[in-house]
């Protein structure tokens, strides 16, 4: 008996795929009635935001950034303007008929945040003057009670232009200044350095840029590093010490350096410090535990260039690097500086200060520096 024939089965989908697809499109409308009715969570939409970026490449080419530095990687607490970056999707620009991209540029370049993150302000300082880029009242005030507050933060704000001649009019008026003045954070004669760095800092437009931020840094480093010199040549003379040492600062303005002769500290080929030269290091201490006892102090021990090879040290090297330690343990001991601010190196001959061909060279070229850099240049 012949088989039946198999029928065709109908043209087109099957029925069910028909009602199946508009039970799909309707629970789809709900949830998107839900999600518009419902408030956002902005972290996990950020976090939606950068899974969208590494699949799809929503933003240019080979970019992972709204704008410079907001979006970096996969980080999601970096992306700032989020609004403004899809308010302006699908835009045109009227000058060129461009889409437009929402840059979502801050305020402030994010070198500025990372050097004024290195100074102590806080996040929420930070997130603020992302926005707009200027200090005000409240934020002064909040950066004192933190305990953040000083001279050398507050010539750096105006003249990273953070400050204006108005907000230090303010500030002049304030119950803040007479607690900074009361509790020593800032001196009588602070606010016109201020007001002439803030002036500086209004005709330079382009601090956005991270070569004119390291300059207005330097530019206010050196200001602070010229007090330090007045007041320690001040107190040196107090100590009546002022000729057991001689005082420079480095011509960038990072630190002020103590010399003391190696014949004050040392017999020769010795790194045993003499009796006579302990109340001079104590002194130095004091110096700078009462004054700066937050700064970073460098020691270094320099010779002359005629060969040592002794039982106790095999090179001028050896022997600077000894003399050096010694120096800056007897400092930290008798002054109570933390040591992690203290360093010692040791440059054996080859820094001399004067010729090697005589004797008053050499023993000019015998030396240990003692470097208190300024609070921009802590290491």
């Amino acid at each position: 008996m012949a088989k039946r024939k198999a029928e065709d089965p109908p043209k087109g989908s099957p029925a069910w795929m028909a009602t199946f697809s508009d039970l799909m499109n309707l629970l789809l409308c709900f949830f998107v009635l839900l999600f518009s009715m419902s408030s956002v969570d902005a972290n996990k939409w950020e976090e939606v935001v950068v899974s969208m970026t590494s699949a799809f490449s929503v933003f240019d080419v080979g970019s992972q950034a709204i704008g410079e530095g907001s979006l970096v990687g996969v980080g999601t607490t970096q992306l700032s303007n989020l609004d403004e970056y899809y308010a302006s999707l699908g835009q045109k620009s009227e000058e060129t008929g461009e889409e437009l991209r929402a840059s979502g540029d801050s305020e402030i370049d994010e070198s500025i945040k990372n050097l004024l993150a290195s100074r102590g302000v806080e996040e929420d300082v930070l997130d603020e003057l992302s926005k707009t880029g200027e200090i005000t009242m409240d934020m002064l005030a909040d950066m004192y009670e933190e305990g953040k507050l000083d001279e050398s933060l507050l010539k750096l704000l105006a003249a990273l232009g953070m400050i204006d001649v108005d907000l230090l009019d303010q500030l002049m008026q304030s119950d803040l200044l007479d607690k900074m003045l009361e509790d020593g954070s800032i001196d009588e004669d602070l606010i016109e350095k201020l007001k002439a760095l803030a002036e500086l800092a209004e005709n330079d437009q382009s601090l956005a840029n991270i070569a004119d931020v390291k300059m207005m840094a330097a530019a206010a480093g050196m200001i602070e590093t010229t007090e330090m010199f007045e007041k320690i040549s001040e107190i040196t003379e107090l100590y009546d010490i002022d000729e057991q040492l001689s005082l420079s600062m480095d011509e960038e303005g990072t630190y002020v350096e103590m010399t003391i002769p190696g014949s004050l500290l040392f017999k020769s080929g010795s790194a045993k410090l003499t009796e006579e030269c302990k109340p001079l290091l104590s002194k130095v201490g004091d110096i700078i535990i009462t004054l700066f006892p937050d700064n970073y102090v460098d020691v270094i021990g320099h010779t002359d260039n005629v060969p040592i090879n002794n039982a106790e040290f095999s090179s001028n090297d050896i022997l600077s690097s000894a003399r050096a330690i010694s120096a800056a343990q007897y400092i930290v001991q008798t002054s109570g500086i933390d040591v992690t601010h203290v360093g010692w190196t040791g440059r054996g001959e080859y820094e001399p200060v004067d010729t090697n061909d005589t004797a008053e060279g050499r023993a000019k070229n015998r030396r240990v520096e003692i470097r208190l850099y300024n609070s921009y240049n802590n290491k």
